[in-house]
């Protein structure tokens, strides 16, 4: 019974984080047929189900392999869209999401080279902000629509702001994306590539890939190590 109610917590959280990635999907379609307001509540949901995750799965203890590739795939593809839906409104967003294209090459190519850049702290401030600036700037292009509910001084305010605001938060954007690019790049460079340690191994078999994505003991134990790594093993002689 105890077994099963966890692995039913696992598989809450799991979905709650596979939620954004389905949302990441929809967001494209809702913004070119409904436009940018329809968006606002919904973004909002999205950023909820963001907080509740990690919380969740370190409360339940079920941690694992697969949901911090979840998580950090459903992170990444939402900030891509979101980047590229409000560059439409903010043009000066490109230059961001060309920094985060950036982030995502180096983390590629350090997953190839069998490296574990993991996420510093300054890694996850620029996380905060970027969530929390691109949050701002959907309600600022969405002001029309919400000037319906908080009335006409609400548009006004907006409006007067809106401008020099948003160029500010693309500032911040753009600062903090630009230190997180050298941070890991440096990281990147500095550790030692373990191909030469790789030679000779093969993939595991498919149980045991399973088992070290799913088990919460090997993700405790192994999570500052490169996955890639840790689904090889020697060949039989």
């Amino acid at each position: 019974m105890k077994k099963r109610s966890k692995l039913l917590k696992f598989w809450i959280v799991n979905t709650i984080t596979f939620t954004r990635v389905i949302g990441s999907v929809v967001m494209p379609i809702i913004y070119f047929t409904k436009g940018v307001e329809s968006l606002v509540f919904f973004v909002v949901l999205l950023f909820l189900t963001d907080c509740i995750d990690g919380k969740l799965s370190r409360l339940w203890k079920v941690e694992s392999f697969l949901g911090s590739l979840l998580d950090s795939i459903s992170d990444k593809l939402f900030a891509f869209v979101m980047l590229g839906i409000l560059s439409y409104e903010y043009p000066g967003l490109l230059s961001v999401l060309l920094l985060e294209f950036i982030i995502f090459v180096i983390n590629t190519l350090a997953f190839t080279e069998f490296k574990n850049v993991q996420s510093s702290k300054i890694g996850k401030l620029k996380t905060v902000i970027l969530d929390g600036s691109l949050s701002i700037l959907c309600f600022f292009s969405a002001k029309d629509f919400l000037g319906k509910y908080l009335g006409e001084s609400f548009i006004k305010v907006i409006t007067k702001i809106e401008y020099s605001f948003s160029y500010i938060l693309i500032g911040i954007m753009f600062g903090i994306g630009l230190v997180t690019v050298c941070d890991y790049s440096k990281k990147r460079l500095k550790q030692v590539t373990v191909f030469e340690k790789m030679k000779g191994k093969k993939l595991k078999e498919w149980s045991e890939i399973w088992k070290i994505l799913f088990t919460r003991e090997i993700y405790i134990n192994n999570k500052d190590r490169s996955l890639r790594e840790l689904l090889y093993e020697e060949k039989a002689k």
